[in-house]
């Protein structure tokens, strides 16, 4: 080895995984003969791929009719069929793309040195396992038929996998879920871009269909709240909620106009929709009322898409890429376009002050009087135009001390919070999404920056 050196090339892992549009990654699946890890790596790469992901699957089985086709099943050869499997599966990693592993994998050590090769960072040791009745009636290979499970080396169980999925107990579906959850998370960065060009097309085209309904006349229903209800919320709801199950199944949706199934709380991911904000300015006919689309995970704001459909225009953000505002009279936008980037005023005197124009209170009009030296104009603005016009410099400060529910604020509070803003409840905690109560109870404050609190 002593004449052979490592070639270092142009380009690093960074370069190839912003070129991919992804973090590569290896999750390596584990377990005995018939425990289901094959038929996981298939479904959970197929899903990747649908969802603009780069994976490839790399099977032990697979591999033996080829790269590995000159190994037996002794130890040293066992050995040898993982070492260039992790070794193939690291170079896939530092391309960029997502491996999907599936390979018995029995000795720790050797699972062990495939995670230091590749880096725990970049490493997910998913331990799949089934009790031998089970795997004796999958036999997929035959191997326990032939009596050939049992006579060579025992089966180490994995210490300390990321992810255990005991497939007596857990059904394909789910354990799909568990392995695509992990992968998400790990692509966090990548991932809330993607979801973006979904959210903008389904929130515009709700937006066609609001305006169908608001250019006719139309009924109008109130809920237990009080609050009205019409047919173009309810298409609203309905075309956004398909659109974002069918793209992203595996993140559940808190969206105004559908049932709260609980089971969200368990995800650390969640879409956050108000189909039609702003319903009694729809009602008016004013026009001041959106289409919101906000993604939570680990209960804060990481994507906001917030559409005006009698404007015409977009306001949106992700996480760690700040935010934007688009005019559609020219087309759909190009996602990101540096040229559309906002940010808020750096005003602390001669403020702009935005009021709800359906929901002011005695309150509001309080503190707006005690610092009515500090402001220099004041509008009456319906839904989450508010928190767009704040964003883009527009308008400077927004209190609300009345109710609102999750689906008013996390879309906009993305797209704030990434112009540069503050987004707070009422008593200057933090906003969380997510959570059990759907209801924000202390109000929320809207600043192009903390100097313009009012007193």
């Amino acid at each position: 080895m002593g004449d052979i050196f490592w070639h270092f090339g142009k380009a690093d892992k960074t370069a190839r995984e912003k070129n991919m549009n992804q973090k590569g990654l290896v999750l390596w699946l584990t377990g005995p003969s018939g425990s289901g890890k094959s038929t996981i790596a298939a479904e959970a790469e197929a899903e990747l791929l649908r969802m603009g992901f780069a994976a490839y699957i790399l099977d032990g089985d697979n591999l033996r009719h080829g790269l590995n086709s000159g190994l037996g099943f002794s130890k040293e050869d066992r050995d040898e069929n993982i070492r260039r499997i992790y070794e193939t599966a690291n170079l896939f990693c530092e391309a960029g793309l997502i491996a999907v592993v599936a390979a018995i994998s029995p000795y720790e050590k050797a699972r062990n040195e495939a995670k230091q090769k590749i880096g725990e960072e970049n490493f997910c040791e998913i331990y799949v396992k089934a009790s031998l009745e089970t795997r004796r009636k999958r036999d997929p290979k035959g191997l326990y038929k032939k009596g050939v499970v049992g006579q060579e080396a025992p089966y180490e169980e994995p210490r300390n996998p990321e992810i255990v999925i005991d497939t007596d107990e857990v059904a394909l579906e789910q354990a799909v879920k568990i392995v695509i959850w992990y992968a998400l998370e790990k692509q966090i960065g990548y991932l809330v871009p993607k979801i973006l060009e979904t959210a903008v097309r389904a929130a515009y085209d709700a937006g066609k269909r609001i305006l169908d309904v608001y250019e006719k006349d139309f009924a109008v229903e109130y809920k237990g709240d009080s609050s009205p209800l019409t047919e173009a919320d309810k298409k609203s709801n309905d075309l956004i909620c398909a659109r974002l199950s069918k793209y992203a199944p595996y993140i559940d949706i808190l969206a105004e106009e559908s049932a709260d199934d609980k089971k969200r709380l368990s995800n650390k991911f969640c879409f956050i929709v108000d189909p039609l904000d702003g319903t009694k300015e729809f009602v008016k006919k004013n026009g001041e009322f959106t289409v919101n689309i906000g993604l939570a995970y680990q209960n804060r704001p990481v994507m906001g898409v917030v559409y005006a459909p009698c404007k015409n225009k977009f306001w949106y953000a992700a996480a760690g890429r700040g935010a934007y505002a688009a005019d559609l009279n020219d087309g759909m936008p190009t996602l990101f376009d540096e040229g559309a980037r906002i940010t808020t005023s750096g005003k602390t005197s001669g403020l702009t002050v935005l009021k709800s124009r359906s929901h002011s209170d005695e309150k509001t009009e309080a503190l707006l009087e005690k610092n009515k030296h500090r402001i220099k104009g004041l509008a009456d603005i319906g839904s989450s135009l508010k928190g767009c016009m704040i964003a883009e410099g527009a308008a400077d400060v927004y209190y609300r001390f009345g109710f609102t529910c999750e689906w008013d604020t996390c879309a906009m509070q993305c797209v704030v919070e990434q112009a540069g803003g503050i987004f707070m409840q009422g008593d200057y905690s933090e906003m969380s999404y997510n959570r059990e109560n759907s209801l924000n109870e202390k109000g929320f404050i809207i600043l192009n920056r903390i100097e313009s609190k009012l007193e």
